[in-house]
Order: structure tokens, then sequence, then C-alpha cells
């Protein structure tokens, strides 16, 4: 290994383990054209962070492959001999099947099960719901990453856990309008991620928390977090991170008022039609397709007051797949804002009381504030024309009956 033969090491892996290329492509974070590449031995020289991630998503010790590991055990050396019947082990985590068989011996592995639980169920309950079991949760990955018993391979692959358990529960805080909590614990995912030792993990944990920078006004701090999480990208990594990098910085980028965010939309859009389907690579649990892109392309359009590129593109997003009701009510209130501006009143008011209403059914204080935020642009000239929605945020601060 020292000699840098992975070829002949991954051509054991899937003969031995019965793997496709796929899924080393997922336990590993690289796309698949590299894993192929490095397996026919076309690629024989791989980057240093290339060869961490396979070191960590094949449970290979670092050492083993002439990395420096100070925390690398002579027992973890002879764990070695079964890890490669483990070579998807990471690749669990966090992945869109979520499929992991009861039976595992590895803490990780059964401790992604909640979270992927969890994930699910976030959008057809209230995050305030979620909330506490999902932070107890997140209290025991953190107190088992804490001990000091495990092999360093172990320990980084649970710090993958607790960095996506962290990123849930900040989503989770974002539903419910805890700002502050929700930056505290994207910090953790960004920590955890980077102690997990998974340079895509990191990136897209980085790119998270400048996603959200930008969502909460913070454009220069936005800007500066998505450049981070670039530069932790690896020359391997798959398109799905690159097009949905691009993605994030654009709308960094549309919160500072930077017109490059349109330009840097059209380069992910000739990314991502010449990238192959492939299926979602881990941390990226979903298709980053067109539809998603012009959900992008809709919000950056808005923040640059561009009502006419943003209702084509929210056109384009509602014709994939159907959105989720927490989505779909967001996705109205963008819609709305947009008629608003080309003087369509009465429909756009109509659209944000049925999202207010989808907010108030899932209790989401992210949902409520965006059509209160909405009702404020608007300011007294609508008229009559707001009553139903000002009644609406009136209930707000009613007592329940």
């Amino acid at each position: 290994m020292k000699a840098g033969d992975w070829a002949t090491l991954l051509q054991v892996v899937t003969t031995e383990t019965r793997v496709s290329q796929t899924e080393i492509a997922q336990a590993v974070g690289i796309s698949q054209p590299h894993v192929s590449r490095l397996l026919t031995g076309r690629s024989r020289d791989p980057g240093l962070r290339t060869v961490r991630a396979l070191c960590d998503g094949l449970g290979i010790p670092r050492s083993l492959a002439g990395l420096l590991d100070e925390q690398e055990s002579d027992t973890n050396r002879r764990q070695f001999v079964a890890a490669a019947a483990a070579a998807t082990g990471v690749a669990l985590v966090g992945t869109a099947a979520g499929g992991v068989p009861l039976e595992s011996r590895d803490d990780e592995q059964l401790l992604t099960i909640p979270s992927t639980t969890y994930r699910r169920l976030e959008q057809r309950m209230p995050a305030r719901s979620l909330l506490p079991p999902v932070s107890a949760h997140l209290a025991l990955i953190r107190q088992l990453a804490s001990r000091n018993e495990r092999s360093p391979v172990h320990t980084r692959q649970l710090y993958s856990v607790l960095s996506e358990t962290a990123g849930l529960t900040a989503w989770l805080y974002v539903d419910v309008d805890d700002r502050a909590s929700a930056r505290r614990h994207y910090q953790l995912a960004v920590h955890a991620a980077d102690r997990s030792g998974h340079p895509l993990l990191l990136a897209y944990m980085r790119a998270s928390l400048g996603q959200f920078a930008a969502n909460c006004g913070d454009a220069r701090e936005a800007v500066q977090i998505v450049a981070s999480a670039r530069r932790a990208l690896p020359r391997s990594a798959p398109a799905i991170s690159t097009v949905w990098m691009d993605a994030i910085e654009s709308l960094a980028l549309a919160e500072a008022g930077d017109k490059k965010s349109l330009h840097l939309l059209n380069h992910a859009e000739d990314r991502l039609a010449k990238a192959r389907n492939d299926e979602p690579v881990w941390p990226w649990i979903f298709r980053f397709d067109h539809q998603k892109l012009a959900s992008f392309r809709a919000q950056v359009a808005s923040k640059l007051d561009q009502p006419s590129l943003a209702s084509r593109a929210l056109s384009i997003a509602a014709s994939g797949p159907a959105q989720s009701p927490k989505t779909k009510a967001l996705s109205d209130v963008l819609r709305a804002q947009i008629l608003a501006k080309s003087g369509r009143l009465d429909e756009a008011c109509n659209i944000a009381c049925e999202a207010f209403d989808a907010g108030k059914k899932y209790e989401s204080e992210k949902i409520l504030q965006s059509v209160s935020r909405f009702r404020e642009a608007l300011g007294g000239r609508a008229g009559k024309l707001t009553l139903d929605l000002d009644e609406r945020l009136y209930g707000r601060y009613q007592e329940d009956r």
C-alpha cells in the first residue's frame, strides 16, 4: 500500500466483498469514474486528500498507506484484516437508501438508524416535536465520540455520524426560528466533520453553514464560508458536489447584490448537463437535478429583483417531483413575492394565506416568519386584499382555544 498500488487493493475489495464501484464511491466520497480510473490503473497518483478518504472509507489504517496518524495503534492494524468486509460502512451514513442491518456490530452504523428516521420524519412533523429526541440522540453520540477506547478509524466514522446529526439538529432549529442554536449546531457539524477526516463531508457542512448565513442576511460572511467550503473539496469530488457548491455560492453572492451569481448558476447548469446521472453520493443524499437548480435560480433572481426570471425558474422547479409540504410552502411565499412585484396582489395574498396555513399546521416559524415578511413588504398599498392574511397573522398572538 505504501507503494500506492490502489488498483490491486480495489480489485481485491470488489472481488472479495462483491461491492460495486458505485458503493465504493459512496463509501469513500469520490466519484464513481474516479474509482474506475484507480481500479484500472489509469490513475496511479491520487492526491493526499483522496488517499485519506480511501483509507477512512474502506477502514484502512492511514499508516499502512504511508500517512502519519499519531492516533494509529497496532490494534487497529490488525483490524484491517476484517475491514474489507465492511468496505461500504461509512457509505451508510446518511445515504438515500439508509439501510443499516440491525445485526451490525458497529455503533456508528446503528446510530445512523435514528438519524435517518428523524430526517425523513422532519418533512411530515413539526420540528419542535422532533427536537427533544434528536437532541438526546446527539448527546449520546457526543458522549460516545468523547471516549478514547475506540480505534482511530471507528472514531473518525463516529465523528461523521456526529456531524450529520448536528447538521440535522441545526436544520430543526432553523425551522423553529432559533438562529443562535442553529448557528451553534452548524458550527458543531463543521467541527465534527473536520475530526472525521472526510473532506467531502467537511465541504458539505461548511457550505451548509454558508447557506444558513446567507438566509440570515449575513452576505459577506456567507461568501467567505462558502469559499472555504470550496477549498475543502478534493480534486476527485463528484460532480454533484461542485454543482451544489456553485448553487450555494450564487445564493450568497445574490444576498450581497452581486449579479455574478447568475453567471455562476449558468456555469452550474452547464456542468450539470455534462454530469452523469449517477446515484447520490454521500453526504449529498439527493439527486441535484435541473429542477433543484431552478429553485436556487428563483431565489437568486428574486434577491436581485428580477421577477420575470424568478417566475420562469419557479415554473421549472415545480415541474419536478412533488415537493414536501414545508418546502412547497416556502416556494409559495417566494411565488407570492414575485406575483406581488408583478402587480397581481390578489393572487399573491391568496397563495401567502395557503403558505401560512401550512406553516401553522407544521408549527414552522420559518414559514410563518416568511409570510410575515412578505406582508410587511406590501405595506398599506394592498388594502382589502390583505384582510384574510392580516387576520391570520394577528391570530398568531391570540390564545389557543
